[in-house]
């Protein structure tokens, strides 16, 4: 069974870099992506631990008509507060985590040829997955880049900072990177880079 030789390579880097277009890329050539994101939207659903723990630190006012959690809403309190974030990391983070690895380790099960599996995810460090995963590829592009990307997204110049801020700054990535992926060109070029590290 090859599924033992499984790599995990966490792939992360600051918001606005273009991890997301690097996981696309690797997703369209076959390659198993875990996204962390969705791990975390689907802690969220209503009436589950997480969404208890939140509504009871932030109160109702993050809730929907429905019960169900306003993203939007949330973003606005912890992203112009960092004590607020430090609050919802503290919530979501372990609950991440363990769902993370829960899935790495079910893939690997599944699929015997599996042999490469990307945990696309922000919060690598954060969440405590460096030292769980073979590698740490680190995506950057130049701040200006990055600030053009998000305000294409339809984030506000202010909302778009106060994400940019809320990270570790682009030095602290490098501490824990194996492979940086500079993306500070095109898509093509960016297709190409993956390419040679696959």
């Amino acid at each position: 069974m090859l599924h033992d030789v499984t790599k995990v390579i966490g792939l992360t880097g600051p918001i606005g870099s273009g991890k997301n277009e690097v996981a696309k890329i690797l997703r369209h050539h076959g390659i198993s992506v875990i996204e962390a994101d969705e791990v975390a939207h689907s802690l969220y659903n209503s009436q589950s631990p997480v969404w208890h723990e939140l509504v009871r630190v932030f109160g109702s006012k993050i809730l929907n008509r429905g019960g169900k959690i306003n993203r939007k809403k949330l973003g606005e309190i912890v992203f112009s507060d960092k004590r607020e974030l430090n609050k919802l990391d503290r919530i979501v983070h372990p609950h991440l985590r363990e769902f993370i690895i829960q899935k790495v380790e079910s893939s690997k099960s599944k699929v015997e040829s599996i042999n490469l599996i990307i945990i696309n995810a922000a919060v690598l460090k954060e969440i405590g997955l460096v030292d769980y995963v073979d590698k740490v590829w680190v995506v950057m592009a130049p701040k200006e880049k990055r600030l053009k990307r998000l305000l294409k997204m339809g984030l506000s110049k202010e909302e778009a900072t106060e994400r940019m801020q809320s990270q570790m700054c682009q030095k602290d990535y490098l501490k824990f990177a194996d492979i940086i992926i500079q993306n500070n060109g095109t898509l093509s070029e960016l297709s190409k880079k993956i390419l040679k590290l696959l």
